[in-house]
């Protein structure tokens, strides 16, 4: 019954699943039809676009539809799903867009066949499936009901895109719509139903002379302003020291699911309690990166806690906008030992540390 060589049907227990066929076309526009209301709100509705998507059938470009075992009135498609701009070799990943239909949606039964295509998604190609590493789907952010569907199949949530597709707004015109995007890979399938997020978390110390070098023409320089501007580069809370103290400001770091930055003037005697603090949140200090602001000298009783990989700041010579982003670009992606051999050479040549 499917029309591609090598892809499988599925059976499940309230519906199955196949690629798109001929004989599809009739009762797939009738489903799209008794479902026009409710899709506007999400999607441009095209009763016609199956006669499209079957021209198109090729291993990158897999259009699925959701059969009901039961049927009800006068077609029996639960939905569609397709499985597009499929990407091999080193990447072995699609994007899926879907539609569920009148008068099966809000039953479960959408979610089912869904199943159903991602095991096809992820089975070998050998054994009639697609044979992908990573499935990806775009959401608009208002739409809980299709969020709320991905999560409870495992997928995670990855990123949020800016203007991302030209579709109908909550005003009902199209314009260019935010999406947030949820993905699931193949080592995680059957996946667990809500799965906790997985958040890169990212925690930096950023220490120094209070506002060092700051003067009245540089406003936009010391390690307070420095470690708000990277905080807010980073996304992350921003824990002031002069603010939060003690154990206090590290059990918020250990609740932030995003880690943060930590700023405060820490002197060679806190090592002790800086590693205490970091442990307490689950973190190796030998891992955490720390930002050093100095003004063109080194102060005698300012020196880098030297507990983890180090960048060195001269805010005494004013941070811009690409600073900022240079910095946190280097302490949330850079590997511990490159760090290290750059502030080693830094440190060397620079400051006669």
């Amino acid at each position: 019954m499917s029309s591609e060589p090598g892809l499988a049907q599925v059976k499940g227990d309230h519906v199955w699943v196949a690629a798109v066929r001929e004989q599809d076309i009739a009762p797939y526009r009738r489903a799209v039809e008794h479902s026009r209301l409710r899709l506007a709100r999400w999607n441009a509705v095209d009763p016609d676009d199956l006669v499209r998507h079957l021209r198109m059938q090729s291993p990158s470009h897999r259009t699925f539809l959701i059969h009901a075992l039961d049927p009800e009135g006068d077609h029996a498609v639960v939905g569609k799903v397709n499985v597009t701009d499929v990407v091999r070799g080193r990447f072995e990943s699609a994007a899926i867009g879907y539609d569920a239909y009148d008068p099966y949606a809000g039953r479960g039964l959408f979610g089912e066949g869904l199943r159903l295509i991602l095991s096809l998604a992820f089975r070998p190609e050998a054994e009639g499936g697609m044979g992908l590493h990573r499935v990806a789907a775009a959401v608009q952010p208002g739409n809980v009901r299709s969020a709320g569907l991905l999560r409870s199949l495992g997928f995670q949530r990855e990123g949020f895109s800016r203007r991302m597709l030209w579709l109908p707004g909550a005003d009902g015109n199209p314009a260019w719509q935010d999406h947030v995007t949820y993905a699931l890979i193949r080592d995680e399938w059957p996946a667990t139903p809500y799965p906790p997020p997985r958040v890169r978390k990212v925690v930096v110390l950023v220490n120094g002379v209070p506002e060092a070098g700051k003067a009245l023409d540089a406003p936009e320089t010391g390690a307070r302003t420095l470690a708000r501007r990277l905080a807010a580069e980073l996304r992350v809370p921003l824990f002031a020291g002069d603010v939060i103290t003690g154990r206090v400001m590290w059990a918020l770091l250990g609740d932030s699911p995003a880690g943060g930055v930590v700023e405060s003037s820490f002197l060679p005697d806190d090592v002790p309690l800086v590693i205490e603090g970091l442990r307490g949140c689950g973190l190796d200090p030998a891992a955490v990166p720390e930002v050093w602001c100095f003004s063109g000298r080194v102060e005698a009783v300012a020196r880098p806690l030297g507990l983890g990989p180090k960048v060195l700041v001269d805010t005494g010579r004013g941070v811009g906008r690409g600073d900022i982003v240079r910095i946190a670009l280097q302490v949330s992606g850079t590997g511990v030992s490159s760090m290290r051999d750059i502030t080693a050479s830094y440190l060397t040549n620079n400051l006669g540390l």
